[in-house]
């Protein structure tokens, strides 16, 4: 008789400590990235993506859903990685080139750059995924969106 593949299952979770609890939780986590509110520049311009700004306002970017309804005690936004990428870069390239706009353009890049290697990540890891078709199918120009130049 064949064992089945759930009691193999089974079995491995058992006999291999590292695969309950924290592990599990680890394999099946996506990173995330804990942000201030003032990482996506002024409240009238980040209020557009994260809603009104609350005392202690904690956002968390990750590969999820956007949920932008402030949490009952503390005041924590979550994010979706790539549609905060795509917000960044959009916003340094609608601020006029002017000297007094050089310290919030840094500041976005600042946060553009801190968000890349998560992406960079996930872009890498569907790359890797197949080896007979890569990234099975998807557009990889929806996936990583490409840094702002410099000179913008």
């Amino acid at each position: 008789m064949k064992p089945s593949p759930i009691l193999l299952l089974l079995m491995f979770a058992i006999l291999f400590p590292a695969c309950s609890g924290e592990g599990w939780r680890k394999v099946f986590t996506s990173p995330t990235l804990t942000l201030n509110y003032d990482d996506f520049g002024p409240e009238h311009a980040a209020s557009k993506f994260l809603g009104p700004r609350g005392a202690k306002t904690v956002i968390v970017a990750h590969y999820g859903f956007n949920h932008i309804t402030p949490s009952a005690p503390e005041d924590v936004r979550y994010v979706n990685v790539l549609q905060s990428m795509n917000f960044l870069r959009d916003e340094v390239r609608s601020l006029p080139p002017t000297a007094a706009n050089e310290p919030l353009r840094q500041r976005l890049r600042t946060t553009y750059a801190r968000l890349y290697p998560l992406q960079l990540q996930r872009y890498t890891s569907m790359l890797n995924s197949s080896f007979a078709i890569p990234a099975n199918g998807m557009n990889r120009r929806l996936m990583l969106p490409a840094l702002p130049p410099p000179e913008i």
